[in-house]
């Protein structure tokens, strides 16, 4: 099992499933992330189409775009995470829906065999993505870029894609790396929002329940903790401000032969 696999099964074992249980009010000026892509997503789906979902986690955001597909599969590398995944789809009664312990690099699946691949925060495997896609498929691919909690990841020295505001745009290189694999990139948005968490109790509980800062742990971490939280502190809460993106690309149509 990889490091992130073992994240997030202590995330799942822990608080059942990926999910906050810290209380915050978010201000989303360029709206929320999360619902522009399921809109995006459901609005390539048919009744026929087949949806894959890479690092599907607790299942909970592909269950909801799954009604608009007429096959979904939701593959991810945490055993525990998939149990709760389950335990949704079951609630839900979505019966087309099927999840995988698979590693992305290697899905197993037929060449030309989905219509839309997802991934939310999750890996990109773009030629796998490419190979598993069928000509005039769509990737949407949700990533975290290189302002995200910056402030934070400064005071502590360290974090998810730590000192990467310095480089080049990370929604950047994922366009790259999708049109390296063929793909045309239609579109690369941006977000940029604010979370205000009501109390330092609930930012604590927070960065137990992702990966921003890796390795976390309240005692350990508790100086840079405090500094953070003193400076960030406001009327509405401790600030956390957050940075998104969202690229969607085709893989080009199959040519015809001419018959000249």
């Amino acid at each position: 099992m990889t490091m992130d696999a073992e994240f997030y099964s202590r995330v799942a074992e822990r608080f059942g499933g990926y999910r906050s249980d810290a209380r915050s009010t978010d201000v989303f000026p360029d709206g929320r992330p999360d619902d522009v892509f399921d809109e995006l997503a459901k609005a390539l789906g048919t009744p026929h189409a087949r949806l894959l979902d890479v690092g599907c986690a607790d299942g909970r955001s592909l269950l909801r775009i799954s009604p608009a597909y007429g096959d979904v599969t939701g593959m991810d590398l945490s055993t525990s995470m998939l149990e709760c995944a389950a335990r949704y789809r079951a609630e839900a009664g979505l019966s087309h829906v099927t999840f995988e312990l698979c590693d992305a690099t290697r899905t197993g699946l037929p060449d030309g065999y989905a219509d839309v691949v997802t991934s939310r925060r999750g890996p990109l495997i773009a030629a796998e993505f490419e190979r598993v896609l069928r000509p005039g498929g769509v990737v949407m691919y949700m990533g975290i870029g290189e302002q995200d909690a910056r402030e934070l990841k400064e005071t502590f020295g360290r974090g998810q894609d730590f000192d990467s505001w310095n480089g080049r745009p990370l929604a950047e290189g994922i366009a790259q790396e999708l049109s390296d694999a063929g793909f045309v990139v239609t579109s690369n948005q941006a977000f940029r929002f604010e979370e205000f968490y009501h109390s330092a109790e609930d930012l604590d509980t927070f960065l137990h329940q992702v990966p921003i800062v890796d390795n976390y742990d309240s005692a350990a971490d508790k100086e840079a903790f405090d500094r953070y939280v003193a400076a960030v502190s406001v009327d509405q809460g401790v600030r956390l401000s957050r940075h998104w993106f969202i690229v969607q690309a085709q893989k080009p149509a199959a040519v015809e032969p001419s018959h000249s």
